[in-house]
């Protein structure tokens, strides 16, 4: 009788069957790559994306970001060693061209990315930031308020704050009910199929047609992104409590009670008094003419950053600066190049009505009068400045934000949390949650630190409450964090956005 059929075997695209083909062959030993890349040992990037050149890393950024490019490299590097090498080397145990192939589709996309960011997606990054963002916040503020006043009323059928939170922004990409409406964990809320469809999509806009057709290169990547990076990582950071913790470690600890300043006492009137009062007064003065100087320089400067580029003579004076400033005209960005999420007013405004929005100002200004008088004024004085912002911080963005060593920390951050470098590099065990009592903790002190930060009409309980309550839901938190990751693909990516027509 015959043997048992055996089932045919998948089918293999052609780059990943040329790099099959090719795994008898044993690259180069890695004491003589060793000695060709500048005379140090190859990092663990280049012993598994490329092992067998001795030639650098195809660099993914500038020539100025080479540690951003490093870190991109390292992160990708640990990924495939985790979630990709552990069953390949199973598979196929001496085939080394397989990973450098998934390198080459990661490859083609941080370039398309790249070049996207550089060209005409500038604007559209810029309005993203300043704008989209902002307005995703301020709704989603509005909506968890609406949301929580409907709580016991019969426009909340569902009777809890998620379902009745998804109401009001209804995404295909979250669930917070079953077939049979009751809730579901904030685990199981997030739909990986929506997710993989959107990254497929800006994989095959990224990819050259040769690329885009292996299938498995793109699903392998897709995978990748998809499981641990998104599906693992969301969850988490929507909880109330990362959140918190997050805000802390960016404000700071509290200071505790020995180390806050205590009530001076009046010194007696004395020669000694004197003599300081004078000196200090002196120093006081020294140094607000030297800020005048360096500002007067700085406005110089600036204003030669900011001239328009048909103007090829540069500004030498400071009555030229401050009417290139101050009273020149903002350049709008071309509509054909930008997206509609540039606010009409200036780019500032957003923020401030983010701001208004968070501390309840915009529909009960009379809960906190000083506090809306105050921020009504900066609005009036910020509209007149409106010339200057509109180019001002756009500026700020390219030049002390969207740096590399701002995108190498996010890289680092991002590296060292999924592949601790105490478990050699490998995805370490989930961390522990914290008790409901170590939440409470971390609340309560991130409101002693608000408490410290915000000004005096703002330093109070229920300043601290109208900020961190709309952030309590990790349901509703899962919400923004989907609509920023929508916002994020349809601005460097416009082609895969559905059309309003």
């Amino acid at each position: 009788m015959d043997g048992p059929r055996q089932a045919p075997s998948p089918r293999i695209p052609q780059s990943i069957r040329s790099g099959a083909s090719s795994s008898l062959k044993v690259g180069p030993n890695i004491d003589q790559v060793a000695k060709q890349i500048n005379g140090t040992p190859p990092t663990l990037a280049h012993r598994l994306l490329s092992p067998s050149s001795a030639t650098p890393l195809f660099p993914l950024t500038t020539p100025d970001r080479a540690v951003l490019n490093d870190q991109i490299y390292k992160f990708l590097a640990l990924a495939l060693r985790a979630f990709v090498l552990t069953w390949w080397s199973k598979l196929s145990p001496r085939d080394k061209e397989f990973l450098p192939q998934i390198t080459k589709v990661v490859q083609h996309v941080v370039k398309e990315v790249r070049d996207r960011v550089e060209g005409e997606g500038e604007d559209r990054l810029i309005g993203m930031i300043l704008a989209g963002i902002p307005a995703l916040v301020q709704q989603h503020y509005t909506d968890f308020r609406s949301a929580k006043s409907k709580i016991g009323t019969s426009y909340a059928s569902s009777g809890y704050m998620a379902g009745v939170f998804h109401r009001l922004q209804p995404h295909i990409a979250v669930r917070v009910e079953d077939e049979q409406g009751a809730s579901i964990g904030v685990e199981n809320i997030l739909d990986p199929v929506y997710l993989s469809a959107a990254i497929d999509m800006v994989l095959k806009a990224c990819l050259p047609p040769e690329e885009s057709g292996s299938d498995m290169e793109r699903h392998i990547v897709r995978e990748i992104l998809v499981g641990p990076v998104l599906c693992g990582a969301l969850p988490r950071v929507v909880q109330p409590w990362f959140i918190h913790k997050a805000m802390l470690d960016l404000l700071g600890s509290p200071k505790k009670p020995d180390e806050r300043p205590l009530p001076s006492k009046p010194s007696p009137f004395t020669f000694h008094s004197i003599t300081v009062i004078f000196l200090t007064a002196v120093q006081a003065i020294s140094t607000f003419f030297l800020k005048v100087i360096h500002l007067s320089q700085s406005m110089i400067h600036l204003a030669n950053d900011l001239r328009p580029p048909e103007r090829d003579v540069p500004i030498t004076s400071r009555s030229e600066a401050i009417r290139e400033l101050f009273f020149s005209s903002s350049r709008k960005p071309d509509p054909k190049k930008s997206n509609q999420l540039l606010p009409q007013r200036g780019l500032v405004y957003p923020a401030f009505s983010l701001v208004k929005e968070v501390l309840d100002l915009r529909c009960h200004p009379r809960s906190n009068p000083v506090a809306a008088a105050a921020f009504n004024s900066i609005e009036l004085t910020a509209g007149l400045l409106e010339p200057f912002l509109d180019r001002y911080l756009p500026y700020v963005l390219k030049t002390k934000v969207l740096t590399a060593r701002t995108l190498s920390s996010i890289v680092v951050a991002g590296t060292n949390n999924l592949f601790p470098e105490s478990n050699n590099g490998y995805p370490g065990p989930p961390p522990e949650i914290p008790s409901l009592v170590e939440q409470a903790m971390l609340r309560e002190k991130l409101e002693m630190r608000l408490k410290e930060v915000l000004p005096y009409p703002l330093s109070s309980q229920s300043t601290t409450s109208l900020i961190l309550d709309p952030l309590s839901s990790p349901e509703c938190n899962m919400h923004l964090v989907i609509l920023i990751i929508d916002l994020v693909l349809v601005t460097l990516f416009p082609e895969i956005a559905v059309s309003n027509t």
